[in-house]
């Protein structure tokens, strides 16, 4: 149940911008990070639900442009479809007495011409074609994880759900030892290579549409588990750990190896997406001064798990 005085803030808003229903196919207010959508006049979506729900794929975008819009302070634009129709979605960050929402406008590009590939697709093909399109913006081009748009896009919403429901969660910040001398001894090429196989190490430990693996820059990467509490979390990170320290990549006659470290951190309560990151952080940080090649893992607040 909402409050009366978010009520207020709600309806004000709907009042302002509810004309646009006779403009658009739909228009949806939205808080971004709880996925909550809001009603404006006809608008056929439920209060009730997620604002993925419209979609009908049965999980959050990935490409989550009102995430962005929030975050960028900007306006954006993308094209998405719910087995019936394709839509240009525009999206719209608005701000009422510090609290951030965004006001989706979707109108039918059923005769535009940014959907003519689509023209004689079938469902399936469509939602195919759409879902290579948007995660061309939240993959990173040289390991095919995700970016750091995804993780600051979708992480806070991992943050909330998890409260909302009880969940625990876990993040795992990981780590290329002596990346610069690899770079250094066989060149940026044989780098991107080590990148490239530590990046494959990582989707190798993790659970398929549960957990995801994105990189952060350079040779740090984070991993999120869902439903994982500290013990399990430091079980995954061992096998990312002992799986990296036994591989060997082969390039320009070179047989190179590499270790990683690992900081590893367990939700506890609702926080921010910088606190967490940082937290995992000072894990791997105290992993590298052990002397690398190590997890390090707590829970937040909490004392050592292992």
């Amino acid at each position: 149940m909402r409050s009366d005085s978010v009520n207020l803030k709600i309806d004000n808003i709907m009042e302002g911008i509810g004309f646009l229903s006779h403009i658009y196919d739909a228009v949806r207010l939205v808080d971004p990070v709880a996925k909550k959508v809001y009603d404006i006049g006809d608008n056929p979506v439920e209060s009730e639900s997620k604002c993925y729900e419209f979609w009908n794929t049965g999980q959050v975008c990935k490409n989550c442009t009102s995430m962005r819009a929030i975050k960028e302070n900007k306006t954006f634009i993308k094209i998405e479809y719910n087995g019936e129709r394709v839509y240009m979605v525009t999206v719209v960050p608005l701000q009422v007495e510090g609290r951030i929402f965004v006001a989706e406008l979707l109108k039918e590009a059923s005769d535009s011409n940014l959907v003519d590939e689509f023209l004689g697709k079938g469902k399936s093909e469509i939602y195919g074609m759409l879902e290579r399109k948007n995660l061309l913006l939240v993959k990173d081009e040289l390991t095919k994880v995700y970016n750091r748009r995804y993780i600051n896009e979708r992480l806070p919403y991992e943050i909330m759900s998890a409260c909302e429901k009880g969940e625990e969660i876990s993040i795992i910040m990981a780590d290329i030892d002596k990346f610069k001398s690899i770079n250094d001894n066989y060149g940026h090429i044989a780098g991107d290579k080590v990148l490239e196989a530590f990046a494959g190490v990582l989707e190798g430990c993790v659970r398929k549409d549960l957990d995801w693996v994105a990189r952060y820059g350079g040779e740090e990467f984070i991993v999120f588990l869902k439903g994982a509490g500290c013990d399990k979390a430091h079980e995954v990170a061992e096998c990312m750990r002992k799986s990296a320290e036994g591989f060997s990549l082969e390039y320009d006659g070179n047989d190179i190896s590499f270790t990683s470290s690992f900081g590893v951190c367990t939700l506890l309560k609702n926080l921010s997406l910088e606190k967490l990151i940082a937290a995992a952080d000072r894990n791997l940080y105290a992993a590298k001064n052990a002397g690398r090649n190590k997890v390090v893992s707590s829970e937040y607040e909490g004392g050592d798990c292992n």
